[in-house]
């Protein structure tokens, strides 16, 4: 049995553990290794408040064509569906300096799960249609997300294309210190589970080189 001073040093190195990883897991989701694709990526459904980061990695990158892809709803206006959203971040893409003729806007309809993977396929088969080949192409979205979908991404285009991440920062809390707002505590944990389920339980029903599953 351990004496109170050992159990003491116990709980002290698991205090000591929780805290490490709690500040290490943002940087550990916010993975930013982009820069070196054809297409740029970005994902419709981010805030355009930091829309500049995308345009500003267009710039800085070498991209054939900028791709903003959406999950609609296939009923009601432009309102209801959510198709505002992502012509909204075109307009803005345009704003920032990235040219009209290279920006797409694509939307695919709302599934009930793995939407981003399902987005993931769409922009693929869109490619495909329009006789793109790529080698590499990297992902533009909201920083904690950034892990998860270059890791969807990489599933649904398979090993032959490298799939990069480029983080947008979330204005809703400060990422150093994510524990201290409720919007940090809501979306940092979520999405580190929500990679565990991408990386270790996911598996497309079908081959990526075969359609959406």
């Amino acid at each position: 049995m351990l004496s109170r001073w050992g159990w003491l040093c116990v709980l002290l190195l698991v205090c000591l553990a929780a805290w490490g990883a709690a500040r290490g897991l943002y940087p550990f989701l916010a993975v930013d290794d982009g820069g070196k694709g054809e297409v740029l990526v970005v994902e419709g459904w981010i805030s355009s408040r930091r829309i500049d980061r995308a345009a500003e990695a267009y710039r800085q990158g070498h991209y054939g064509r900028v791709v903003v892809v959406r999950n609609i709803y296939e009923e009601g206006n432009k309102w209801e569906s959510g198709r505002y959203t992502a012509d909204w971040l075109a307009a803005d893409l345009a704003r920032q300096g990235v040219p009209e003729e290279k920006i797409h806007v694509l939307f695919c309809p709302v599934v009930h799960k793995d939407r981003t993977y399902s987005c993931a396929v769409a922009v693929r088969q869109w490619l495909e249609q329009h006789g793109i080949s790529v080698n590499a192409l990297d992902v533009a979205t909201v920083a904690a997300h950034t892990r998860r979908s270059r890791l969807i991404y990489s599933k649904a285009f398979g090993g032959n294309v490298k799939v990069g991440a480029i983080p947008i920062e979330d204005f809703g809390y400060d990422p150093a210190h994510w524990w201290r707002t409720s919007g940090g505590i809501r979306e940092v944990p979520f999405e580190a589970l929500a990679y565990l389920y991408a990386r270790f339980l996911f598996h497309p029903s079908n081959d990526p080189e075969k359609g959406t599953p």
